[in-house]
């Protein structure tokens, strides 16, 4: 088994792969375009139906460990090949995630919200003052981060099992509260704030690059040591 047999275990799953995010992208859509309409004001219509698909990308490399992992394993894929072939379909799953959303989005702005000041696609700061590619590139690291985030979640799970995710949560819960803490009270707060406004969304995109490949390490290093 190689590299190839992985992609075509993950081809066959086409209900995780293709069909649930494109009804998710779509009802949620459509619903969000029924409610505008219904509404019929002067001022535009934003609404954040969107986020439905980065919160399925993330769900998503959590499942893809659960239900391929083992199988794979099963059918005598080594651990390195799997890790490859998955990692290539993510890729190739976030971009073409991100192309979507990105001419969406165009022609959500091309149309004034298709007709309507609808904006579901497109919005203010995400997607203004940069050309189209930036913009892809910034869909496609998104979904690369939230994809690859819940793939090391899941293989970090395989590795440790239960309660190595209860000490894991509790471990994120207590450094994030303490840090939430230290912030209030040496009122770092208005500086944070005052940074993120002076960058672009593209600009921070670009930060997340090292997390997403810290992601895929991690989880490579981990799903060498699982056993099934």
């Amino acid at each position: 088994m190689s590299i190839q047999s992985v992609l075509h275990i993950h081809r066959k799953d086409k209900w995780g792969w293709l069909y649930i995010p494109s009804i998710i992208l779509s009802s949620s859509f459509f619903v969000n375009l029924i409610v505008s309409l219904l509404i019929n004001n002067d001022e535009a219509f934003y609404t954040g139906g969107v986020t439905s698909i980065f919160v399925y990308v993330f769900v998503m490399g959590i499942l893809v460990v659960v239900q391929s992992f083992p199988f794979a394993i099963g059918m005598s894929v080594t651990r390195k090949d799997y890790f490859i072939g998955t990692v290539l379909m993510g890729l190739a799953a976030c971009f073409i995630l991100g192309t979507l959303i990105r001419i969406f989005a165009l022609i959500e702005n091309r149309t004034s919200g298709w007709g309507n000041r609808f904006h579901f696609f497109h919005f203010p700061y995400l997607n203004d003052g940069t050309s189209f590619f930036q913009q892809l590139i910034m869909y496609v690291i998104l979904f690369s981060f939230l994809f690859f985030l819940g793939f090391l979640i899941a293989s970090f799970a395989r590795r440790f099992g239960g309660k190595g995710m209860l000490l894991l949560s509790l471990a994120v819960l207590l450094i994030g509260s303490v840090t939430v803490l230290l912030f209030h009270q040496f009122h770092v707060w208005p500086d944070i704030f005052k940074w993120f406004s002076n960058q672009t969304a593209v600009g921070l995109s670009y930060r997340l690059i090292p997390v997403v490949l810290f992601s895929m390490a991690a989880s490579y290093l981990l799903l060498r040591k699982v056993s099934v």
